[in-house]
């Protein structure tokens, strides 16, 4: 409720309010006693709006002391009740103490009747309810905008992410240099050459099926990891070594898909890879992450990046599991950590 903040606003409202507590009060009385006016003195409106904008200013000084110590966003069950009992509290003692106080100074007499004052303070927590009902709504509907917003962003960044995946693999150059293999494996070894088509295959299959999936299998993504790394092994023969550490526990945990073709695709792309430095992949899993690292050898001349694989691995993961992706390098390795996920 931002809008309270600024002075002359919020002081309007008060105002309405004391008119309309004034009114409600006359209404009830003039139903209940016959000789009761309904349009009472103009004294009788100022006093009740003095007695309604002290309250509801005591109240307000309440609400900014609770968004300091107890948020809506923390607890908002905790928040609504205290926000709630307080208000009652301040504008009880506030009406009362203010309204005898009259009664004693202008009147001069002590006499008060029960039921007037019964309805009085029933009327103030009906009141002081609606109003603490109304910003818990207003909170609410500002979450839920919130959550629109933050939905149709993460569509944006999967969309974006789906195309990376797919022009990471689907690239010319990936393509290019996976044709001349095939090209000299036709020649050379047609064995090897009709293993590397199934496997090629297998590769494009599985990011045309998954494009659209949120989670898969992580034995279903190895799998496919295993395909691509094999296709790279042909062109970088040994100067591309992998070392596997999969606990079988980890098989049955649930992944994005391309996640770790991804990872892979990244660590080649920004590396040198020679007889000279040879680039080692690790890919360890137990039942709680994956991790892929890399010894780091950066390419002086480096390949055009639209940056997007690591950001979009980040934030794909923050809808999708309270688990961190946690990345970063040292001076001799680059390290990516991926939360694995239990199945529903």
């Amino acid at each position: 409720m931002g809008y309270l903040k600024n002075r002359g606003i919020r002081w309007g409202i008060f105002l309405f309010l004391g008119i309309l507590f004034r009114f409600l009060l006359d209404i009830t009385y003039s139903l209940m006693y016959r000789n009761y006016d309904l349009f009472q003195s103009f004294v009788s409106y100022l006093f009740t709006i003095i007695i309604t904008f002290i309250a509801l200013e005591g109240i307000y000084q309440v609400k900014l002391k609770l968004d300091q110590n107890i948020s809506w966003e923390k607890n908002a069950y905790r928040r609504f009740f205290m926000q709630w009992s307080l208000g009652l509290l301040v504008g009880l003692f506030v009406v009362f103490v203010l309204r005898w106080s009259y009664i004693l100074i202008r009147n001069n007499y002590t006499f008060v009747a029960v039921v007037d004052e019964l309805i009085m303070a029933a009327l103030v927590v009906v009141i002081i309810s609606v109003l603490t009902v109304v910003e818990l709504s207003i909170y609410l509907l500002e979450k839920w905008r919130f959550s629109l917003a933050e939905l149709e962003r993460f569509k944006k960044e999967n969309a974006e992410f789906q195309f990376e995946s797919l022009r990471s693999q689907v690239n010319p150059h990936f393509l290019f240099n996976s044709l001349n293999t095939l090209s000299s494996l036709i020649y050379n070894d047609r064995e090897k050459a009709e293993i590397f088509i199934r496997e090629l295959s297998d590769v494009y299959r599985y990011i045309l099926e998954n494009r659209g999936s949120e989670l898969v299998l992580f034995e279903r993504e190895l799998k496919i990891a295993r395909s691509y790394l094999f296709l790279l092994g042909l062109r970088f023969e040994k100067n591309l070594m992998v070392e596997w550490q999969i606990e079988k526990k980890a098989e049955s945990k649930l992944i994005a898909p391309l996640t770790l073709q991804l990872l892979i695709e990244n660590a080649v792309k920004h590396n040198v890879i020679s007889r000279k430095m040879p680039l080692t992949l690790k890919i360890e899993a137990n039942e709680d992450k994956l991790t892929v690292r890399n010894n780091l050898q950066r390419k002086e001349i480096k390949e055009y990046s639209s940056k997007l694989g690591l950001k979009n691995i980040q934030s794909r993961y923050s809808f999708l599991t309270s688990g961190i992706v946690d990345i970063y390098e040292t001076d001799s390795e680059f390290v990516v950590k991926i939360p694995l996920i239990n199945p529903s």
